[in-house]
C-alpha cells in the first residue's frame, strides 16, 4: 500500500508542478490581452475548452462531472491572476 500512495503523492506534486506553469502562463496571457485591450474572459473559448477536455476525460473513463467543475475553478483562477 505504502508504494501506492508515495505514487499517488508524486503524481500529486507533479499536479501541482504543472498548475503553477499553468498560472505563469496565464499572467502572461493576462498581460498580452491588457496590452491589447482584449477581455480577460472570453466565454466562448473557455466553452469550447471545456467541451474539448470533457470528450478527453469521457474517453479516459473519468467522471466528467468532476472534470467540469475542476476545470471551472482553474479557469475561475487563472482569470483572477490575470486581473491582479
Amino acid at each position: 500500500m505504502q508504494k501506492v500512495r508515495n505514487e499517488i503523492n508524486k503524481i500529486d506534486k507533479e499536479i501541482i508542478s504543472l498548475l503553477s506553469k499553468r498560472m505563469k502562463l496565464a499572467i502572461k496571457i493576462g498581460k498580452m490581452k491588457k496590452a491589447e485591450g482584449l477581455p480577460i474572459r472570453v466565454r466562448k473559448r473557455e466553452g469550447e475548452i471545456m467541451d474539448m477536455y470533457l470528450k478527453k476525460a469521457k474517453k479516459l473513463g473519468l467522471n466528467t462531472s468532476f472534470i467540469k467543475k475542476l476545470f471551472s475553478r482553474i479557469f475561475r483562477e487563472s482569470r483572477r491572476i490575470q486581473r491582479s
